[in-house]
């Protein structure tokens, strides 16, 4: 069962995760799992929302966006907090492979502050905080080689980089070195599919495919000029595969989980597979399920073992039972013989004590053996002197059946009355531990009882556990307007930017020119518009009566300054105005630049002078659905359910969990409620 990623693998994913770019980091968490831990950087993105980029070490080793929920510790540990001290808010601007390499680079930066986070995916795995010289903050954990050092202030060093990677498989001094690697003397004697996974760092199932591409048994050894020529041309088919033929899946073995690959590959022709439309979406099902199956279990194995450890516990007590019974019953019917046979057993034990005073034992025992027809000496079976022990052959008649013959050992130096006592003192003691065995059964079987029931109630658990976290969070459906901010005013889409890039998108996409376009005057503000459907009965202002332009213009004013820089100020009011969009331009004047996000705005404005800042949050049902958005006060209270907010030092997080607890009876999360809140920390008005 593969465990861990691949350079292939990692070059797929890294691929993949180019989406993340632009997106800031929100929280970081880490998670013990099965053998190995579990770093989570929740991150928001532009344009698609919160994500979670996922990095596995340990005994599994990947790196994925997870659509699996986790239980993140409440106080998360030292590392987690590290990053999220250097790397909150700060955004990530690349994603990178390290030469073919299972090494990934993300960097994050914020005008002058520039951090890399080094995350390595051999040996244990690592995960390392860089500064822009490269100068290691902080590792997850501290490594030590003869050639490199992970611990704090080193510079950090990468591992011995390879001569060949599949970038450069086409020019002919790479054919050189291919050839070079199989005629080195200590490769003479090594398998080819071990020599092209040493060239290239592969797996050995890639580096297998790369021989059936070949045409080539892959245990040749010291094979011809022609055979690695073969072998390279397969390389170029193989990895030809990897970057144009991509089909990413997960390899079913007896219905389950058994490997992952971006790629078909011939070995696993006959398995059956589950196919995904990308590489990262197939290792958040593959490793996501796996580990939590896998913890899941560790806690079956826990209520498991405490109820085999019971049912032990139980079996040797009734097994002690049974033996106490036994000796019970044994003794007894010892004492009884011996009571049966009184005079007998006396006579013997008195003859053998006064032949004893005359004779030694050696003669004592001829004289037994000589008379064997003796009724009285007969009943001797052995005597052992150094025991001080003789054993008889007696028999009891209780006169309900056969009578009873048995072997009974008894003491030389007693009487017949000592040695049946001594007999029934041991039945009565054998009676005593039965007592206490029964007891002891009674409360076992209690305990195993109640940790039966235990078990049941738990495994209910784990099911319903495993069958909550094992579901991925569903990601809604958005509308394109979602991406900004927005409200409906009167029965008009009020949409907003958020950030240079929805600034950038809003005014070229998806403004039209019967469109109202409101700004701040203020740097950095998001530009606001009312667009007018005619399809949904929206007139054009011109259209509008004086009161109704009024009123809609005077709402769209306050939403426009409560989602710029004045609420995160905490500003009473600012100046807005409004434009038609043709007034709205991308070209500078002569000698100016225009950043991302900004436009120039030419002609007539029309001033809003100290637009307050006003708004509420609540529900709202359009286009067929509830939804959840802000609007100024007098707006808001045509929604099905809504508060009023204002600027304050509350942070997102208690805002987002107060609000959640205030709309609970609507299916909305975290990320419904962030996208929507204006700049800044704000508060409910009570």
């Amino acid at each position: 069962m593969k465990t861990e990623l691949t350079n292939v693998d990692i070059f797929v994913a890294v691929q993949e995760l180019q989406q993340i770019i632009n997106g800031k980091l929100d929280k970081a968490f880490l998670v013990n799992s099965q053998q190995g831990k579990e770093l989570i950087l929740k991150i928001h993105i532009p344009e698609i929302g919160t994500r979670e980029i996922v990095v596995g070490v340990g005994k599994h080793k990947y790196i994925t966006l997870t659509e699996y929920s986790r239980d993140k510790p409440r106080n998360p540990p030292s590392f987690a907090m590290l990053l999220r001290k250097h790397l909150k808010n700060i955004k990530i601007v690349s994603v990178e492979q390290h030469n073919f390499d299972r090494i990934i680079k993300i960097k994050f930066q914020w005008n002058e502050i520039e951090y890399i986070l080094v995350i390595e995916l051999f040996g244990d795995g690592n995960v390392i905080l860089l500064d822009k010289e490269n100068t290691i903050i902080l590792p997850l954990k501290i490594e030590r080689w003869s050639t490199r050092k992970i611990v704090p202030k080193e510079i950090y060093k990468f591992p011995p980089q390879r001569d060949l990677t599949p970038f450069n498989l086409k020019y002919a001094v790479a054919q050189n070195i291919f050839n070079e690697e199989f005629k080195k003397e200590e490769n003479r004697d090594a398998e080819c599919v071990r020599i092209i996974s040493r060239i290239f760092g592969l797996a050995g199932i890639y580096a297998e495919e790369i021989c059936n591409l070949s045409n080539m048994d892959k245990n040749i050894k010291n094979p011809t000029d022609e055979g690695i020529n073969k072998l390279y041309d397969g390389t170029k088919l193989f990895f030809d595969k990897v970057f144009n033929e991509k089909k990413p899946h997960i390899v079913l073995k007896d219905d389950k989980y058994f490997s992952i690959s971006p790629i078909e590959l011939l070995k696993y022709a006959n398995y059956d597979k589950k196919y995904y439309d990308n590489f990262l979406t197939a290792m958040d099902d593959y490793f996501s399920i796996f580990i939590l199956k896998t913890e899941i279990k560790k806690q079956e194995t826990k209520i498991q073992k405490m109820v085999n450890r019971q049912e032990r516990i139980l079996n040797s007590q009734i097994e002690s039972l049974k033996k106490y019974e036994k000796q019970d019953i044994e003794n007894k019917l010892k004492g009884d013989l011996i009571y049966a046979n009184y005079a007998m057993v006396d006579e013997i034990l008195n003859t053998i004590i006064s032949a004893r005073e005359k004779l030694e034992w050696k003669e004592i025992k001829k004289i037994v053996k000589q008379n064997k027809d003796n009724p009285i000496l007969g009943k001797i079976v052995s005597i052992n002197e150094k025991n001080g022990e003789i054993i008889l052959n007696l028999t009891v008649d209780y006169g309900d059946g056969a009578p009873i013959t048995k072997n009974v050992i008894l003491d030389i130096r007693k009487n017949a009355f000592e040695n049946a006592d001594n007999y029934y003192g041991k039945s009565k003691k054998f009676k005593h531990k039965i007592k206490g065995v029964h007891t002891a059964i009674e409360i076992s079987e209690k305990k195993l009882k109640k940790l039966k029931i235990q078990e049941e109630s738990e495994m209910e658990t784990l099911k319903e556990k495993e069958e909550t976290t094992m579901v991925k969070k569903e990601r809604k459906k958005r509308k394109w307007y979602e991406k900004f901010k927005w409200t409906v005013i009167n029965d008009y889409l009020v949409i907003a930017g958020k950030d240079a890039s929805t600034n950038e998108s809003l005014i070229k996409r998806y403004t039209e020119k019967d469109d109202i376009v409101f700004h701040t005057q203020m740097a950095g503000a998001p530009f606001t518009v009312i667009k007018v459907d005619k399809s949904k009965g929206n007139k054009t202002i011109e259209e509008l009566s004086e009161e109704e332009r009024n009123h809609l213009i005077s709402e769209t004013a306050k939403y426009a300054v409560s989602h710029s820089k004045a609420w995160k100020l905490g500003l009473g009011s600012a100046d807005v105005y409004w434009v038609k969009p043709d007034q709205i331009s991308k070209t500078a004047e002569s000698g100016e630049y225009l950043s991302k996000g900004a436009f120039m705005v030419r002609g007539k404005r029309n001033f809003i002078r100290s637009a307050i800042l006003d708004l509420g949050i609540g529900i709202i049902e359009y286009d067929g659905e509830d939804r959840i958005t802000t609007a100024p006060s007098e707006t808001v209270k045509n929604f099905k359910k809504y508060v009023l907010i204002k600027p304050a030092k509350k942070k997102k997080g208690e805002l987002i969990k107060e609000l959640k607890n205030e709309f609970k009876e609507y299916s909305i999360d975290d990320e419904d409620i962030l996208k929507v809140l204006p700049p800044g920390e704000s508060d409910i008005k009570k």
